[in-house]
């Protein structure tokens, strides 16, 4: 197939639909769980940045529980009001090094941020409240992992590890080096051909029931996989946080199962969303540079696939790549059945 941006198309007959659930865009309402675990008997990290507890090594795991300490520091990344305790570690490089600071074996409803060399309130260098990816470590949804963190020698880098709300409890905190994540669009690509977002976005390119009207990325039938490369990632808008979520629109001519797969530069989403009531007939998620697949079996008639970040993480920075696949998305025939008669007819 020939490499060509995709066609826009406006669907203006369908209402906005509140989203509830993942298709939307902006960052939902967290809910305040807070854990009670009881005080620790000790206090592995910092209470401050000047007393941080320093990192000699990578990679380097500790555990503690945070309820002892006081609230010194909050970020926004993106849910706001936090007076939960906190505590600190320090890390110097020798050398660059990428890094995830892994967070999902705590016990409570965590948040963790970074900064560079000093307290930088409002500006932090890295920042992650709920990671999705989490839950595939343990039934507790909302703990943090910031992935693929750029650490420069000769800086040090301050790990705060804090709380929503007023939440604390036990953590367990891992930092290791990682080999940063590339994908790379294949060769005769459909190609997306949406800018790259930033702060205070507006999507409406193909934001689907995101957008005022909806909007969408028409993609033509095609016996063969199609394969699209776009881009996504999360931005602040306003008070809050956004991400760019995209919508493909397809025709559906034989009706059957139809295949999406999808790798990212970022934790994805991916589904079929239901246009009449704004939720997915099913979804899945799959981790930063790990290739996942997802079937549905689909009528005849508009289909609408979905991709964007798995949850509003703000390390997934607009412009990082994705490539989709769609298998199964097939044309009726151009050929049709001809009698004995008619073809006797061609030669008389």
């Amino acid at each position: 197939m020939k490499v060509a941006y995709l066609a826009v198309v406006m669907i203006v007959a369908l209402s906005m639909v509140a989203l509830a659930v993942s298709p939307t865009n902006v960052a939902p309402i967290k809910p305040n769980v807070v854990s009670g675990v009881a005080h620790p008997t000790g206090r592995p990290g910092g209470e401050t940045i000047a007393t941080a507890t320093v990192i000699p090594a990578l990679p380097f795991s500790d555990a503690g529980n945070t309820c002892d300490f006081v609230d010194d520091y909050d970020e926004v990344c993106p849910y706001t009001g936090s007076t939960s305790p906190d505590c600190v570690y320090a890390f110097t490089p020798g050398a660059d090094v990428m890094v995830d600071i892994f967070l999902c074996m705590s016990m409570y409803d965590t948040k963790v941020f970074v900064y560079e060399d000093a307290h930088t309130p409002g500006a932090p260098y890295a920042c992650n409240d709920d990671n999705g990816a989490c839950g595939d470590y343990n039934t507790y949804m909302y703990q943090s992992w910031l992935t693929e963190i750029a650490f420069y020698a000769g800086h040090t880098y301050y790990i705060v590890i804090d709380g929503y709300g007023g939440d604390c409890g036990n953590y367990v905190v891992d930092v290791y080096e990682v080999e940063p994540c590339v994908v790379e669009c294949p060769p005769e690509s459909l190609l997306e051909g949406e800018v790259d977002c930033y702060p205070n976005y507006v999507d409406d390119f193909n934001g689907g029931l995101n957008s005022t009207p909806p909007v969408y990325s028409h993609v033509d039938c095609d016996n063969e996989t199609i394969v699209i490369c776009g881009t996504s990632g999360v931005f602040p808008f306003a008070s809050t946080t956004y991400r760019d979520t995209d919508w493909y629109m397809l025709d559906v001519e034989v009706a059957g199962t139809i295949t999406i797969g999808v790798e990212a530069e970022f934790g994805a989403l991916m589904g079929f969303v239901d246009l009449a009531g704004g939720a997915f007939y099913v979804s899945t998620t799959t981790p930063s540079c790990t290739y996942a697949t997802l079937s549905y079996s689909v009528p005849v008639g508009p289909t609408v696939v979905f991709v964007s970040t798995d949850s509003w993480n703000t390390d997934y920075v607009c412009g990082s790549d994705y490539y989709l696949t769609i298998e199964g998305y097939e044309c009726t025939s151009a050929v049709e059945e001809a009698s004995w008669g008619s073809i006797k007819a061609l030669y008389r």
